[in-house]
């Protein structure tokens, strides 16, 4: 699966850079792939450290379509920001534990944040909202939508930024 996830994020990287190379995010650092794994160590996996330091993903845009065809943006957060959103904030401190890391904010202004279920094998992605309570089985009953099954299928599907 992982290998599936980067050959689809490298697929949709390419298709951006057809379009404009000022669609493009920029890389990790080693300073960054370094401090998420001192802060996540095993919750977030390798694969996760490898994709966002060889591919240009962080402050990239990504589009989704929402179930009523309105079309949303991820913007992928810096490693700093994943640190601080999923420890410092909510809705990301109660659910960290269940599995789930922010992995992007909304950039239309909501700043309700994305997060990846890393305790699914599909890698599920979801958007959760601020105001969705302080309890995770809360949280995660009634303040989240589903954005896509898997983050394959993000990369697969999503919605270059023009």
């Amino acid at each position: 699966m992982e290998n599936i996830i980067f050959n689809m994020a490298k697929s949709f990287i390419e298709r951006a850079e057809i379009l404009s190379k000022a669609t493009l995010g920029r890389t990790a650092t080693d300073e960054e792939i370094k401090l998420l794994k001192q802060k996540f160590d095993s919750k977030l996996p390798d694969w996760y450290y490898f994709l966002i330091s060889e591919l240009p993903l962080i402050h990239m845009e990504i589009g989704w379509q929402d179930e009523d065809k309105e079309v949303q943006y991820i913007e992928i957060l810096t490693p700093k920001d994943m640190i601080d959103e999923s420890y410092n904030a909510y809705p990301g401190i109660p659910i960290l534990n269940k599995g789930y890391i922010c992995i992007g904010i909304d950039p239309s202004g909501s700043g309700d944040p994305y997060f990846i279920n890393f305790n699914n094998p599909e890698y599920p992605v979801f958007q959760i909202y601020h105001d969705s309570g302080d309890q995770p089985e809360e949280i995660l009953s009634r303040g989240r939508e589903k954005v896509t099954d898997s983050l394959r299928e993000l990369f697969e599907n999503g919605i270059i930024l023009e």
